[in-house]
């Protein structure tokens, strides 16, 4: 029997798709029905560790970015 190996996609966080996989897993703890894989950044023990660091990251960052655009006074 051959098996078909999926192929991987670099988590992105700003990818509107990749977050909804993200969430369905942290929903489900499970990554089977996803019909997307992510490759493992080896800097993180696991994938799910990878993508819930870097989607934390990237919703920080938003945060401040948010901030940032109201402490500015218009001239």
């Amino acid at each position: 029997m051959l098996l078909k190996r999926q192929e991987t996609v670099d988590f992105d966080p700003s990818n509107k798709a990749h977050r909804a996989a993200v969430r369905a897993f942290l929903k489900r703890r499970a990554w089977v029905d996803s019909p997307i894989r992510f490759a493992h950044d080896p800097a993180y023990g696991s994938v799910a560790e990878q993508v819930q660091a870097k989607l934390l990251q990237w919703y920080v960052y938003q945060e401040e970015s948010k901030s940032m655009r109201t402490l500015r006074v218009p001239a």
